[in-house]
């Protein structure tokens, strides 16, 4: 029988949400608490499937509750009891994976509905507690302002809010958006959290959903490598890539990838060459995926950056379509106080750039053009 613990700290109305779900569904236990701390309370002891909590409340409100729940009970799943007030914020929550939402003033029957659907959900095994990509996202729907601390092991990261914004966050080895990157890719973090913010410089300015987007296209990339590496040693043990793939799915000409790999690294390897690059890569800007890169330093993450460039492509495409422009765009240039950032799309394969860092103190911006154009004619994917 699976237990519903159910949080607010308006007596009355905790009092008629529980006896309305107890009479609405059968089969559940259901359990009460009047704050968070009560409630982490009885999770702590055990058997609570799902949680169903009010955000604003005493002693300990429901972004530490839920955020406690996340370090410690990662198996409990939670609905939140909230009013989001606009239909723009009500589309974001939506997209939240394990945190499930309700307005206030609340309807009965489509909460218990929602705990139903919950349940079921968990029981055949689609829905798993709340993942950090979840409460960052609630964060910044419910604009809360706050500091998180988010620990992987010995890895430390702090994260600081302001108003639902996420301005402020760093690790051990990096600070701003690749320290959020960073905390992304963690499996098994411990949030704790804290009303207490200080001071601190604002060092990430792309808003909390998009970087959360990247972030997750970086893990896929990240993943893509490593199963791409595996299949390299394989294949340097005498495996053929046959063996590697299953019936029906295997390659007809076994050395096509191996060689378009190599061609990419060829490739990347000349960009290097050219004066004052600091790294450079191969990018898909419809999937946002890296497909290669080289060079970029501990402070300088390439990936993310590559990535990044790829939602550069996007936007200014969309623009040329909005206002009618019926243009092919051959690169984009960004400049920076010390570098610039050239984007070019690659005419023998539309949906892909290269994408280059160049120190403007020691780089020529045109030579780099024409030496890129020469790369490009060389480059086959």
């Amino acid at each position: 029988m699976p237990t519903v613990l159910i949080v607010d700290d308006e007596k009355l109305f905790l009092s008629s949400v529980s006896e309305g779900i107890a009479n609405l569904l059968d089969g559940i236990t259901i359990l009460t608490a009047s704050q968070g701390a009560e409630a982490l309370e009885i999770i702590r002891q055990g058997g609570v499937d799902l949680l169903v909590t009010d955000l604003k409340m005493p002693v300990m409100d429901g972004f530490q509750l839920l955020a406690c729940v996340a370090s410690e009970q990662p198996q409990v799943s939670a609905i939140v009891m909230t009013a989001f007030g606009t239909s723009e914020i009500e589309k974001r929550v939506r997209e939240i994976g394990a945190i499930g939402y309700i307005e206030k003033p609340i309807d009965l029957h489509a909460l218990a509905s929602l705990v139903e659907n919950t349940l079921a959900k968990r029981s055949a095994g689609f829905l798993r507690g709340i993942n950090l990509s979840s409460f960052l996202q609630l964060l910044n729907i419910e604009r809360k302002t706050c500091t998180l601390n988010i620990r992987q092991g010995q890895q430390l990261a702090t994260l600081i809010f302001q108003e639902g914004e996420l301005v402020n966050a760093r690790t051990e080895h990096r600070e701003g958006e690749a320290a959020v990157y960073e905390v992304i890719g963690w499996s098994q973090p411990e949030i704790e959290m804290s009303g207490v913010v200080k001071k601190q410089p604002v060092n990430v300015h792309t808003p909390p959903d998009h970087l959360l987007l990247t972030a997750h296209q970086v893990l896929d990339e990240q993943v893509r490598e490593q199963s791409l590496l595996q299949k390299d040693r394989v294949l340097s043990s005498g495996t053929s890539v046959e063996q590697l793939q299953p019936t029906g799915l295997r390659a007809e000409h076994p050395s096509q990838e191996n060689t378009t790999m190599a061609n990419i690294k060829e490739s990347l390897v000349a960009a290097m060459e050219i004066d004052g690059t600091v790294g450079a890569a191969l990018a898909d800007w419809k999937s946002g995926m890296c497909l290669g890169t080289i060079g970029g330093t501990p402070t300088f993450n390439l990936e993310v950056a590559a990535a990044g460039s790829t939602e550069v492509i996007r936007s200014e495409l969309k623009l040329m379509s909005n206002i009618g422009l019926k243009e092919v765009i051959e690169d984009i240039l960004i400049t920076l106080d010390t570098q610039y950032h050239l984007i070019r799309l690659l005419k023998t394969a539309p949906t892909l750039a290269l994408y280059l860092v160049i120190k403007k103190d020691v780089g020529n911006l045109a030579l780099a053009r024409h030496k890129l154009t020469q790369i490009e004619a060389k480059l086959e994917v």
